[in-house]
């Protein structure tokens, strides 16, 4: 059974951040893949994963990107890659 991708969006809520979780649901849709996704906007718990800057994603635990938006073919490799170690 494949376990689902454990993905955190991390951001106040601004509207680079609803861009963020736009794409990263639009990849996880568009290729199928088993993902939870957690919207986390609190300025403790961001602060947890060590990001000073918004939106940031996290995927299994690690922290992928902060600061900017990523493009949807990063996001995808990020997701392919931690399929392939998931397994």
């Amino acid at each position: 059974m494949e376990m689902d991708i454990d993905i955190k969006i991390l951001g106040p809520g601004c509207k680079k951040c609803i861009q963020v979780a736009d794409i990263v649901r639009q990849v996880i849709e568009e290729h199928n893949l088993p993902a939870q996704i957690e919207e986390i906007s609190s300025v403790d718990k961001i602060a947890e994963f060590g990001v000073l800057s918004t939106p940031a994603v996290v995927i299994g635990g690690d922290v992928k990107c902060a600061g900017r938006v990523p493009e949807p073919h990063e996001i995808l490799q990020w997701l392919k890659k931690y399929q392939g170690t998931a397994e």
